[in-house]
């Protein structure tokens, strides 16, 4: 299968939004998402040190190659807006997948979150070496554990990293009857 046909496999859509795999043009987007210290003010992350730092972060993207999963483009079907991303992600180290999603703020509390993370969950539990997803949280972000319980995460535990207080939390796969 061609590079091209398999990450079009990937694509998701829902009713409002339509996810896809990064490209290099994601860069400027997405550099301008992480400078909003809102934004990443619970992920523990740090911005890019510039775009083209990010256009070589998601040119050589390997989740998908490697894995078959990844951080999805989120975009806004009715206006082609790129609203932030959502997917999942390997760690090979631990043997987990874990969902996550970032969005600029004028997209917050609007359902996009649920939205996307649902279309995603649905998607990875087809895939049979996916049987559990987690999901880590920082404990101040209240909106996100709304979003994490509405898709059914459950609780596991608080942990802390870094000099700050995590949460995990995980959902299992559907059981077939």
């Amino acid at each position: 299968m061609s590079p091209q046909i398999y990450l079009k496999n990937l694509e998701l859509e829902t009713e409002r939004l339509r996810l896809r795999p990064f490209i290099g043009d994601d860069a400027p987007i997405m550099y301008a998402l992480n400078e909003d210290p809102e934004v990443l003010q619970y992920t523990g992350d740090k911005q890019f040190a510039n775009i083209l730092t990010a256009r070589t972060f998601f040119e050589n993207y390997d989740q998908y190659g490697l894995y078959g999963v990844g951080r999805m483009t989120t975009i806004l079907k009715e206006t082609g807006e790129i609203l932030g991303w959502c997917g999942l992600k390997y760690h090979p180290d631990s043997a987990e997948y874990d969902i996550g999603y970032r969005f600029f703020k004028k997209y917050w509390g609007k359902g996009y979150g649920t939205e996307s993370a649902t279309a995603i969950l649905r998607k990875g539990f087809t895939k049979p070496e996916i049987t559990r997803i987690i999901a880590r949280v920082r404990i101040e972000n209240i909106a996100s554990i709304h979003v994490l319980e509405k898709l059914g995460l459950i609780y596991q535990y608080s942990y802390e990293e870094n000099h700050e207080q995590w949460m995990l939390y995980q959902i299992s796969a559907p059981q077939e009857d």
